[in-house]
């Protein structure tokens, strides 16, 4: 590989090679463009690419060193203007649908007074981060070199919180000051690729629990839920409307602290390529391990979230008294049936422990063959996870856990919109390294417990 040169002498030999074909770039320098433009600009980047890997072939074969390196960095900045314009088509598309499905998509999360507090973004919605961003009104980040030409990444943020170069945007956000724990809020252009980032990290997302963006100020809210089905029934005429239980309860959503430290030596922040995407992946592992843990089997008592396992209304099936080993579909089933005994929706997904996903998966019949899922699971969701524990007690039983079993279009995480990063000064440097305190708020809450069972006492075969 020949890559010494810097972003902005890439760009300029980029700008050189496509002249020679009488392409004048606009689209990758920043400019406005209209749609047939960018598409049109992105084509010819593609060409133009295909032209110079044929031009690089025949550099390397005449050892020709010095035009071999000025090739391949001219493809470089090209696949990163084509990046940059593939995911500005992405956000104007994301943009433009959700516009159109406004009318019938309403992603407004209101208080139980009506006042909004935020934005729902539905578990469809966490899988695009071009939809994550015009649904929370952000600007996606144009970060293919991560120079001062664009706002910048994760890594240009950390650089930037660390003191290194970063972006002039990154500055900007740097200089608005600092939260009540001293750290800096990460630019709210990050904040998609963050979220899309936590799903295939979490069991809880996976799963196909929502993720609500808190926007409004405040330290508590009360929004609304469903406590029980009404019960209909037949009247004569002039006699007086039968009477139900009630059917919607107030849930007080309260976000709680959730942090974590992580550590870089200072030379792989500053000038290691792919710190953007290990940051993500960071970040995202840090806190969905957290927050599948605590939204499973939270207590609810400060500073932790109240987890599923632990909120009132929620369906229970028992393995029994001392519990037993899960050898069948039988208890899924069965726990399923207390669910449909609610007229709750029916379940989408189950989250267990691994222990109990290698159980299911080595069922088998008389023969020794895989046990077919029954159809009545057909449609469900598996998801295993290391948060659930299998040290449960369970009567005499130390080693029970727990399988969750439910509708996870019910379950939302209630995040503040601000991640916040604070620098530890002094803590690494020692050791030339960088520490970093991520702080974000989170709660839970299940609009509808009935839709969610917990399966107790499962414990390992023998």
């Amino acid at each position: 590989m020949y890559r010494t040169k810097e972003p902005a002498e890439q760009f300029a030999i980029a700008q050189a090679e496509a002249a020679k074909t009488g392409l004048s770039l606009k689209v990758g320098f920043g400019n406005d463009a209209s749609r047939s433009e960018q598409l049109q600009e992105r084509a010819d980047l593609r060409r133009l690419a295909n032209d110079l890997r044929e031009q690089a072939t025949v550099a390397i074969e005449a050892n020709d060193t010095k035009r071999a390196e000025q090739i391949t960095d001219a493809l470089d900045a090209v696949a990163a203007i084509i990046g940059k314009i593939s995911r500005n088509l992405d956000l104007q598309d994301a943009a433009r649908e959700r516009i159109d499905s406004r009318s019938t998509d309403d992603t407004d999360l209101r208080d139980q007074s009506g006042v909004r507090i935020g934005t729902l973004l539905t578990n469809a919605d966490l899988s695009d981060e071009g939809k994550i961003a015009a649904k929370l009104g952000h600007r996606m980040s144009n970060n293919a070199f991560g120079g001062d030409t664009d706002e910048g990444g994760l890594a240009a943020f950390f650089r930037g919180v660390a003191g290194g170069r970063t972006t002039d945007a990154i500055k900007a956000s740097l200089s608005e000051g600092t939260d009540s724990q001293g750290g800096h809020a990460v630019p709210s252009w990050l904040l998609p690729g963050i979220l899309k980032a936590l799903v295939p990290a979490s069991s809880m997302l996976q799963a196909g629990t929502n993720v609500a963006v808190l926007q409004q100020p405040g330290d508590s809210f009360k929004v609304a839920a469903v406590d029980s089905v009404p019960t209909a029934a037949w009247r004569d005429e002039n006699d007086a409307l039968s009477e139900s239980d009630p059917t919607f309860r107030g849930v007080t959503i309260v976000p709680r602290s959730l942090s974590f430290i992580f550590k870089v030596s200072r030379e792989l922040l500053m000038d290691a390529p792919g710190m953007e995407q290990a940051l993500r992946v960071a970040i995202a592992q840090a806190f969905a391990k957290e927050i599948d843990r605590a939204g499973l089997i939270g207590t609810g008592t400060a500073p932790e979230i109240r987890g599923v396992l632990n909120t009132t209304g929620i369906n229970t099936y028992a393995m029994g008294t001392d519990g037993a080993e899960l050898s069948n579909y039988a208890p899924i089933i069965k726990a399923a049936r207390t669910i449909a005994d609610d007229n709750a929706p029916a379940p989408t997904a189950i989250i267990t422990s691994n222990r109990e996903a290698e159980t299911i998966d080595l069922f088998a019949d008389t023969t020794g063959q895989p046990l077919r899922r029954p159809p009545a699971l057909d449609a469900l969701k598996f998801i295993a996870t290391s948060q659930v524990p299998t040290d449960d007690t369970q009567g005499t039983a130390t080693d029970a856990s727990t399988m969750y079993l439910g509708n996870w279009t019910f379950a939302t995480l209630y995040m503040r919109e601000q991640l916040s990063v604070l620098k530890l000064d002094q803590l690494y440097a020692a050791n030339g390294q960088v520490g970093f305190a991520c702080h974000a708020r989170v709660d839970l809450a299940l609009a509808y417990p009935s839709a969610f069972c917990a399966i107790k006492g499962v414990i390992p075969a023998a």
